[in-house]
């Protein structure tokens, strides 16, 4: 049988589900109860996944932002939060044509390896709860809270646990370039200003992006980075808005979103940004 998702333990009591190599979601545990961050494109039933690490503890599904690789498995759950912005983008359901896209585009490792198209049925949650900046979400000894961060979706959220040091931004930082541009994204600015809000949490010791480089590494720092990112993307950013720093022609690899667009790469990771859209 093929491995759809691979699990690995990032933090105590963080777990990173890797699927297909393309997306990681997040189950954060705690005493009372769990949170599934993301449910990536759904490619297999994600609950039983949950309650072997869970047990029979109660658990919230959250979307970091409403993308296909981030949500796709929500219809595998009766309710799922996610950034009052992109509530309306969460309720779309995927075309025939958007399946197949997406297939050749995103899936084509995973079906080369055995897993078959058919059994793939991405949709939406029966219920869809909207949430804002300063609501959060208590597991016992876990709290997190709902960080507001518009930028690679103008909806997009983080969850910040405070006493952890725990920070989980989607796909608001990764380690290669980030895609600023899209039609959902925010202008480059209020990218920035999320970003630079970021930088002002105090005490924070990692960050879980939703998105890593490496396939099925059960080596934590394969997928986590560390605090100073945010002060790369930081100063990145702001130096492209600011008009210190051009970027070169890029070409997006998914054609609906080509384009005349830049990219400028930091030390670590990148910004794909519209010049026209800086703001």
């Amino acid at each position: 049988m093929v491995e759809v998702v691979h699990v690995s333990q990032v933090e105590d009591r963080v777990y990173a589900l890797n699927e297909a190599g393309k997306t990681v979601m997040y189950l954060i545990v705690g005493k009372k109860g769990g949170l599934l961050l993301d449910t990536g494109f759904g490619l297999c039933p994600l609950e039983p996944v949950v309650r072997k690490i869970l047990g029979d503890k109660p658990f919230f599904v959250v979307n970091t932002h409403s993308h296909v690789d981030h949500n796709s498995g929500n219809n595998q759950f009766e309710q799922v939060y996610v950034g009052w912005m992109d509530e309306p983008q969460a309720h779309h359901i995927l075309s025939q044509e958007d399946i197949r896209r997406n297939c050749d585009f995103f899936l084509q490792p995973v079906i080369a390896r055995g897993y078959d198209p058919a059994g793939w049925t991405p949709g939406p949650a029966p219920k869809i709860i909207p949430v804002r900046e300063g609501d959060g979400f208590d597991l016992g000894d876990i709290h997190l809270q709902v960080l507001e961060t518009p930028g690679h979706t103008v909806g997009s959220i983080c969850l910040w646990e405070k006493k952890k040091g725990w920070l989980f931004t989607g796909d608001l930082m990764l380690t290669w370039e980030v895609w600023g541009h899209l039609p959902t994204s925010s202008c480059l600015r209020f990218y920035a200003e999320s970003l630079e809000k970021l930088s002002k949490l105090p005490g924070v010791k990692w960050v879980f992006p939703a998105h890593a480089a490496t396939v099925c590494s059960d080596n934590p720092d394969d997928i986590r980075m560390p605090q100073k990112v945010i002060q790369t993307y930081v100063k990145g950013t702001w130096d492209i808005v600011n008009g210190k720093e051009k970027g070169q022609e890029y070409s997006c690899p998914m054609g609906s979103l080509s384009g005349k667009m830049q990219c400028v790469r930091f030390e670590t990771g990148g910004m794909v940004f519209d010049p026209v859209r800086i703001g």
